[in-house]
């Protein structure tokens, strides 16, 4: 049977008959051509929280992924003089030199190259030497003429959302049932002490799975998340939408890690206790917590590699109530870097074992319902034989 035919198939499945999709799906360079101009050329990609740009001027560099497998579009986000957020291609309208890096604060963007100045709403104030060039009608040089290339985005929680699809369908419709969910937390006001970017051998869909299976925590991470205890039975698994999907670990107690604060209103009942896991498809993971949050922006480098671009942060009042805050933050790396260190060889295991020619797939567990949603997501968008021609048979 074909990649387009087990995708097809795989698209029409219930829970009740779920398995992971066809090992072709993670090892075929023409499906991950598919994935860029079917899923990432359309889908809304975050890029960074709007904390990491809470001032006049800040700005940051991000990245979506590209047309073709292995490219990237580089992206400024910027915070503007009228306090919006705005997203622009990193690329100067002359010669074509990328304009910033990293992250930081300016008053103007300027390019390295040749130093053609834009403000920070992206429009051309001023470009040195060029007054003595005209156009073929005699006009002089306008910098009024030029701006930098304008991305949509959307602020969804306190996350930056890009899309390179203008007419792509507005995200937060699509993600209300999410937002009911999430919003309580007030996660936008979530203080980041850690970002990281990381290389992992595997596949992309192997990633986002891998952090949506609610299966493997008393197993891969009993040194770790489990290591007080499993709570596989105090998991509490809801079905996704095309859009999104999510479950959640509610704890025993109100105390410790996973809790909310005793300062904290927003939170009441159990949900002052409750640990939400959710994915907005395709690329944007997170674990969200009364007391901090950890989400991974996931994008392919190839078919056996994706670049993880990873955020720790802290809800403000328990940041504050550290007498000792690099200690606290010092311990809270350590704990994420372990699970880390226990997931990695894992889902590079699975990325080199599908290509093994005796897999079986076996069916799933329930506790692997978002890993279905996600799968059936990537199969119903792929399955589509106008969208996917170039996929091999």
């Amino acid at each position: 049977m074909s990649t387009l035919s087990d995708l097809s198939d795989h698209a029409a499945r219930s829970m009740h008959s779920a398995q992971m999709l066809p090992p072709s799906a993670y090892t075929t360079d023409e499906l991950l051509e598919a994935e860029h101009h079917t899923i990432f050329a359309n889908e809304w990609i975050c890029v960074g929280r709007s904390i990491d740009v809470a001032n006049r001027g800040d700005y940051l560099v991000g990245q979506i992924p590209g047309a073709r497998p292995g490219e990237y579009r580089s992206v400024i986000v910027v915070r503007d003089d009228l306090d919006q957020i705005a997203v622009f291609d990193n690329v100067c309208v002359h010669r074509g030199s990328p304009l910033l890096s990293d992250c930081g604060n300016g008053a103007r963007i300027t390019c390295p190259y040749h130093a053609w100045t834009f403000r920070l709403d992206g429009q051309l104030i001023g470009a040195p030497y060029m007054n003595r060039t005209s156009d073929e009608l005699g006009h002089p040089f306008d910098p009024s003429a030029f701006r930098l290339s304008t991305l949509r985005s959307e602020l969804w929680q306190g996350f930056i959302f890009v899309t390179q699809d203008p007419a792509a369908v507005p995200l937060g419709s699509r993600l209300t049932g999410l937002t009911e969910i999430v919003s309580r937390y007030e996660m936008a006001h979530y203080v980041s002490v850690h970002q990281q970017v990381d290389v992992w051998a595997t596949n992309w869909k192997l990633l986002v799975e891998n952090f949506m299976d609610a299966y493997h925590i008393f197993k891969v991470h009993k040194n770790s998340f489990a290591k007080d205890g499993d709570n596989t039975l105090a998991t509490e698994m809801f079905p996704g939408t095309d859009a999104w999907a999510h479950h959640r670990v509610v704890h025993r107690s109100e105390e410790g890690s996973g809790s909310a604060h005793p300062t904290n209103t927003s939170l009441q009942g159990d949900w002052r206790r409750t640990i939400v896991l959710a994915a907005v498809f395709p690329t944007h993971v997170m674990q969200l917590q009364p007391d901090w949050m950890w989400y991974l922006q996931i994008s392919p480098i190839d078919t056996d590699h994706v670049r993880i671009r990873w955020d720790v942060s802290v809800a403000p009042e328990v940041l504050a109530a550290q007498s000792d805050q690099a200690g606290y933050i010092a311990e809270l790396l350590e704990l994420v870097n372990l699970v880390n260190s226990e997931d990695q060889p894992i889902v590079e295991g699975v990325r080199r074992g599908v290509t093994n020619p005796g897999l079986q797939r076996g069916p799933l567990s329930y506790l692997e319902q978002n890993v279905f949603d996600f799968d059936r997501y990537i199969a119903r968008r792929l399955s589509d034989p106008l969208v996917c021609g170039t996929v091999r048979q």
